[in-house]
């Protein structure tokens, strides 16, 4: 997962997204932060972005729409998962 990079589609503008570092998966059995190398389909964690121009952002607490991302495998144009603004 790190070092991978994507497309990230924001409201109706798509950036390249680069995954600068997996910081922590999330169990969603006992709600612990553990370390980890990658996450797998449907895993909850948290990930540090690094995207090709600036957006503009805000955390998903305080505005839905500039707080949210998709983010699509750039080649299969596939899904890969979404990304909320912290």
């Amino acid at each position: 997962m790190p070092g991978r990079v994507y497309w990230a589609l924001h409201g109706h503008r798509w950036v390249k997204a680069k995954a600068r570092r997996l910081v922590l998966r999330l169990n969603i059995n006992t709600l612990d932060k553990e370390d980890a190398q990658q996450l797998e389909a449907n895993a909850i964690g948290q990930v540090e972005l690094v995207l090709q121009e600036a957006i503009p952002a805000a955390p998903f607490t305080q505005a839905r729409q500039l707080g949210s991302l998709i983010l699509v495998d750039t080649a299969s144009n596939a899904t890969a998962g979404a990304a909320l603004v912290n």
